[in-house]
């Protein structure tokens, strides 16, 4: 959500503390603030430091998508591990429709 410091060599090095399937994207500001809004993520950079460091604030969220790719559910930090992992089993064995 910082596309002045997401570079794609800053997300590989952060990307080491994640699972491998993890997929990291970036962007131009402007591609980065569609995305945002896409999915409903809050952003807000807090004032710089004199040395010209600062924080932004983002939403914290984990979408669950099917096997089409079409968002499925999503999963906030407030939410119970119980409850989401309930939530996984549910979709992953509903069964499927065909249209």
């Amino acid at each position: 959500v910082d596309p002045a410091r997401d570079s794609l060599t800053a997300l590989k090095e952060y990307s080491k503390d994640f699972h491998p399937d993890f997929v990291f994207l970036t962007g131009s500001p402007v591609q980065v603030q569609k995305m945002a809004k896409l999915y409903r993520v809050y952003v807000s950079k807090a004032d710089e430091t004199e040395d010209g460091d600062y924080l932004v604030d983002h939403s914290i969220v984990v979408y669950f998508h099917d096997d089409n790719g079409e968002l499925s559910d999503c999963f906030t930090q407030s939410m119970r591990p119980k409850d989401i992992a309930e939530k996984i089993v549910e979709k992953m064995t509903a069964p499927t429709t065909v249209a």
